[in-house]
C-alpha cells in the first residue's frame, strides 16, 4: 500500500514536457522487486518479472558498446568505431560517452536519498534504493495522478498520446510505463532484443544508406526510429534522461530521427538520448 506525493517535470518519449505533480492513490496495493539497485514497481507483479528479464538483456546488449569504446589503436590512443564517429563525431569525448553507459549498468542513484522535503515532501522515494530509478507500470487509473490540482491522472496521459509509452519524471527516480510499452503492434516493441539475421546481426539494426546524399535512407523504418522502439531500448532511452538530466544539468535535443541525430555536433550529441541510442542500437 503506497501513498505519495512529488513536484516535478515529465518528459515524455513523445518529445513533449508538463510541470507535474503526481500523487499515488492511496489503498493500492503495488508489487516491487529488485534488479541489482534498479527496482520495478506494478499491481501486476508478472511484469515486474519481465522488466527485469528486459534488464538483464539490456546489460548483455551494452557489451559490446563497452568493448567499442575502450578500443585502442597500437599506439595506444583511443580507436573510435565507424558507428561512434557517426552520433559522437569526436574520439576525445568517448570517456564522457562511456561514463553514462557505466552510469546505466551500474543503477547508482543521482539524487539524494534525502532533500530535506523540497522535491518529496516526507524526505524519500518510495520503492527506490537510495534515489535509484524505479520502473513503475501503470495499468489502470488511479495509480499515479496530479497536475496542479491533482486532476491529471497517468494513466489518461498514457492514452491520450498512443506515441507515449514511457516517461521520466525529473527530478525523481521514478520511470513511469504505460499500457503502450506492453502492447505489441505499431511501434514494434516484441522483445528485448531485435532477432537476429542469417549472418548473426540483427536485422532491424540495418538502416539503409544514399551514399550520394551521405545520409540514412529516411524511409528506411520510419527514419530509423523502428529500430529505437524495442523495449528495451525504451528503458535505456529514460534512464539516459535520468542520468544524464541529473549529472549534467541538462536536456539536450529531443531528436527521433536518425538523421537529425546524425547531424547534431559534437558537443550536442552528449547531451541528446537518442544518439546514445543509435550508437548501441
Amino acid at each position: 500500500m503506497i501513498s505519495c506525493t512529488w513536484s516535478a517535470i515529465l518528459y515524455l518519449t513523445a518529445a513533449a514536457s508538463l510541470l507535474f505533480q503526481p500523487s499515488c492513490a492511496q489503498g493500492v496495493a503495488h508489487y516491487w522487486k529488485p534488479s541489482g539497485k534498479y527496482t520495478s514497481v506494478c499491481i501486476d507483479k508478472r511484469k515486474n518479472d519481465r522488466v527485469l528479464k528486459l534488464l538483464t538483456s539490456l546489460r548483455h546488449a551494452l557489451t559490446p558498446v563497452f568493448n567499442d569504446l575502450i578500443a585502442k589503436k597500437p599506439d595506444g590512443t583511443p580507436n573510435p568505431s565507424a558507428a561512434y564517429l557517426t552520433f559522437f563525431k569526436d574520439a576525445k569525448n568517448m570517456p564522457f560517452v562511456r561514463e553514462m553507459f557505466v552510469r546505466v549498468l551500474d543503477g547508482n542513484s543521482e539524487i539524494p536519498v534525502d532533500d530535506g522535503g523540497k522535491t518529496f515532501p516526507d524526505g524519500q522515494y518510495k520503492f527506490s534504493q537510495g534515489g535509484s530509478p524505479v520502473f513503475w507500470s501503470i495499468t489502470q487509473l488511479g495509480e499515479v495522478s496530479g497536475g496542479e490540482n491533482g486532476q491529471v491522472d497517468v494513466y489518461t496521459l498514457c492514452n491520450e498520446n498512443p506515441d507515449n509509452t514511457a516517461n521520466y519524471v525529473n527530478p525523481s527516480p521514478y520511470i513511469t510505463l504505460c499500457p503502450a510499452f506492453w502492447e505489441a503492434g505499431e511501434p514494434v516493441m516484441f522483445g528485448g532484443i531485435p532477432p537476429k539475421g542469417a549472418d548473426g546481426v540483427p536485422a532491424e539494426n540495418c538502416l539503409g544508406l544514399s551514399r550520394r546524399a551521405k545520409l540514412f535512407n529516411p524511409t528506411d523504418g520510419a527514419n530509423g526510429t523502428g529500430l529505437i522502439q524495442w523495449r528495451m531500448w525504451i528503458l535505456m532511452e529514460e534512464l539516459l534522461h535520468y542520468y544524464i538530466q541529473l549529472s549534467t544539468g541538462r536536456h539536450g535535443a529531443d531528436s527521433q530521427r536518425v538523421n537529425d541525430v546524425v547531424r547534431l555536433s559534437a558537443a550536442d550529441s552528449l547531451y541528446t538520448v537518442q544518439a546514445y541510442m543509435y550508437y548501441a542500437a
